[in-house]
This record gives C-alpha cells, sequence and structure tokens, in this order.
C-alpha cells in the first residue's frame, strides 16, 4: 500500500456526508455487541470537533464503491497534542484475515509519527466517546492490539440495568430537594455546579453535550432556596448510557443522588429503551447501583495504548 492509499482494488477516502451512511452501516453489520443510531455515529464522526481526518482511514473497494474497513481517530484540546484516540475501528467480515486492518494500524502509525504523536489509545475520547476501552467480548480487536504493540490498562467496569425494574414515576419533591430536567433558563448555572464541585475530568463537557438533546437528558436537584444540589446525565454517549452524576459532598447520603438516577431511569423508559447501561463505574459505587436497580457487571473494558515511535 503507498502513501495514496491504494493497493489492488481497495483505496483509501475521507468520510463526507455523502458515504457517512455506508460507513455507519459498516459498523452496524460488524460489531456484534454495540450498536448506535446514525444520528449518535454521526455525532461522534463528523460533528466531533476532535475527529482528525488525516488519521482516521475509510478503505473503499472501488469496484462495488462500498467501505470494507474503517478506523476513526480522534485528538481532544484538553489533553496534549501528542497524543490521539482510537474511536472506533472495523473491518468487514468478508476481508478479515487478509491483514487488511493490520495495513491500516500502520499506516494510521506512520502518519501519527509524521504529526509528532507519541501515543495512541483506543480508549475513552472523553468528553464524546463511545465506549471506554475495548470491550473484552471483542476478542479479535483486544489481540489485534496486542499484535502491535498496544498494552492495556486495568479494566473499566460498567454496568447494566434492566428497565423493566423502573415501576412507577419518581417523585418531583422529597425531604425538601425537589427535581427537574434541566431548562435553558439553568444550563450556566448547572455548569458552573459541576465545574465548581467536579473540577476534573471532563463532566462539564458531557453535560453541555447532552443540552444539544432534545429535550436535555441532565436532570437537576434544588434546594428550598432554589440552588442546584446535584445532577444525572443519560444518554450523551448513546441511548441508554447513563452518567455522569453527582451530588454536593455535604447532602450525599440523603437520597439525592438516587432520586436523579430514577428521574434518568424513568426517562430512558420512556424514550422505549429496555435497558440502561451506568458508565465507567468503580468501587463502592457498584454496589449501590446493585442494591437500587439489580445492575451487574457487563461489559468489561480494557483500554489500550501504544507508545508512536
Amino acid at each position: 500500500m503507498n502513501r495514496k492509499g491504494t493497493f489492488d482494488k481497495f483505496e483509501y477516502r475521507p468520510i463526507v456526508p455523502e458515504n457517512i451512511q455506508s460507513i455507519y452501516q459498516l459498523f452496524e453489520n460488524n460489531l456484534d455487541f454495540f450498536s448506535l443510531p446514525f444520528d449518535y455515529f454521526q455525532r461522534g464522526t463528523l460533528e466531533d470537533n476532535g475527529f482528525e481526518q488525516d488519521l482516521s482511514l475509510f478503505l473503499f473497494n472501488s469496484e462495488t464503491n462500498q467501505p470494507i474497513a474503517a478506523f476513526i481517530t480522534v485528538t481532544r484540546k484538553n489533553t496534549k497534542i501528542f497524543q490521539c484516540f482510537l474511536k472506533g475501528c472495523v473491518v468487514d467480515s468478508a476481508y478479515r484475515s487478509h491483514g487488511i486492518g493490520s495495513k491500516i494500524i500502520t499506516e494510521i502509525l506512520k502518519r501519527a509519527k509524521e504529526k509528532n504523536i507519541s501515543e495512541i489509545f483506543y480508549g475513552a475520547s472523553v468528553p464524546n466517546y463511545w465506549q471506554p476501552g475495548v470491550d473484552v467480548r471483542h476478542t479479535s480487536l483486544f489481540f489485534f492490539l496486542k499484535k502491535h504493540g498496544f498494552k492495556s490498562h486495568r479494566p473499566i467496569f460498567n454496568l447494566t440495568a434492566s428497565l423493566t425494574e423502573v415501576k412507577s414515576k419518581p417523585v418531583l419533591e422529597k425531604n425538601g430537594y425537589k427535581y427537574e430536567r434541566v431548562k435553558p433558563k439553568d444550563f450556566n448555572n448547572t455548569l458552573r455546579f459541576v465545574r465548581r464541585n467536579f473540577p476534573h475530568g471532563t463532566w462539564a463537557e458531557e453535560v453541555h453535550l447532552s443540552f444539544n438533546m432534545d429535550p436535555p437528558t441532565t436532570f437537576i436537584a434544588k434546594n428550598f432556596k432554589n440552588k442546584i444540589v446535584g445532577f444525572s446525565t443519560h444518554s450523551q454517549f448513546y441511548p441508554g448510557s447513563f452518567g455522569p452524576t453527582g451530588v454536593l459532598e455535604s447532602l450525599r447520603g440523603k437520597s439525592i443522588g438516587t432520586q436523579l438516577f430514577l428521574w434518568c431511569l424513568w426517562d430512558m423508559k420512556q424514550n422505549g429503551l429496555n435497558t440502561c447501561e451506568i458508565m465507567w463505574v468503580g468501587g463502592d459505587t457498584i454496589k449501590f447501583y446493585s442494591k437500587v436497580i439489580g445492575a451487574y457487571i457487563s461489559p468489561i473494558f480494557y483500554p489500550m495504548y501504544k507508545k508512536v515511535k
């Protein structure tokens, strides 16, 4: 394969509005454990402000005019410029075991080196990501990356919960705290609350993305002075995903977080979803979600990374 990206009857093409649907369908047809609505796929590629067209390689069969492989790469402004992230990669099942994936990842690494990128990750390209690492059920992807020198971090747990357990609409007010879907008039106050009380990481950016949903998928809790004391967000990453969420440290243990969580679950159920996937859970929080809704650990992800030399 040469730098122009052609070999035999295959050629690289950039993702554009005219072919994004076919690339989306390539992912949908070849991923066994994960599915996205088209608008989320578009939001995570062409509409992602970190999307790197030169490092994202889409291989087409020029005879059929159909994509046969796609590797999506992004960078993030909140990370150092010498890091980039593989957001998703797939090779059509009819073209596997022919070295196509290896040719593509080699080309990406070559281009990354030319851009002075020193590390490439397969994992959470926060704030806008689909999965926090390689789903261990995607065994072939895990060992493909291992083969090409990627190392794995400690595992990240997501939890799955059935929305059939949500029987009734949550309360609007309890113990002096009221709960509501965030409204435009509260957007700025909500972001200030998140930034002030949860300054590490990208929670504020993730919540901000939820404001673009119609209706917004963040719920807030207020005290009797109408001050925000907690928040919960759902379906920002993909339909049925839950998180981030947080409550003022001084008010934890008063069921505020539980009520916010229940509002998100109820909202998901009203949207016709059957399951909720609680994102990136660790420690005693796993026990909390298990008690509230019967959530269980699944799936498990391994963030993976490689030095670019």
